[in-house]
């Protein structure tokens, strides 16, 4: 069936792509018996290297119950290590286990062909353009946020 993407709302289109990409990265991270929001807490703790439950659900904007879910699987399977904070006892810091520490490559590997795919047939300056478009996507999404949370 063929739909006229002129009538599609920009929003549509983008969601379009975007579930597009979930299902492209999900058998590319089944290879490491990891999923998408796996990888990203993998990533984001081997930037950050260790960060409380609440930062790094803020980081990825994830709820607590997601988040929380998704660390128990991760520690039972050895890739991050739960520790209580040293100033205060009743959080926990996150870090990278070893097992964590060395899937980090093949994330970034995994980034790196998702890039590939998504962005081919482009220019530098349109890669460049796209992505400074999509930063302003994201930053209008978090002043509305913000807005109306005030």
């Amino acid at each position: 069936m063929y739909c006229e993407t002129d009538d599609i709302p920009m929003m549509g289109i983008m969601g379009i792509a975007l579930h597009k990409m979930i299902n492209t990265a999900k058998g590319m991270y089944r290879e490491f018996d990891l999923n998408r929001s796996q990888a990203a807490i993998l990533f984001t703790l081997h930037r950050r290297k260790t960060m409380s439950q609440r930062e790094l659900a803020e980081e990825l904007n994830m709820t607590a119950p997601s988040i929380t879910s998704a660390i128990q699987k991760m520690e039972r399977g050895g890739y991050i290590t739960r520790r209580p904070d040293q100033c205060d006892q009743r959080v926990m810091r996150l870090t990278l286990a070893e097992r964590g520490q060395s899937c980090i490559q093949a994330v970034k590997d995994v980034g790196r062909r998702m890039d590939e795919i998504i962005l081919g047939g482009m220019s530098l300056e349109e890669k460049l353009l796209f992505r400074r478009m999509m930063l302003q996507v994201k930053e209008n999404l978090e002043k509305y946020e913000r807005k109306e949370k005030a």
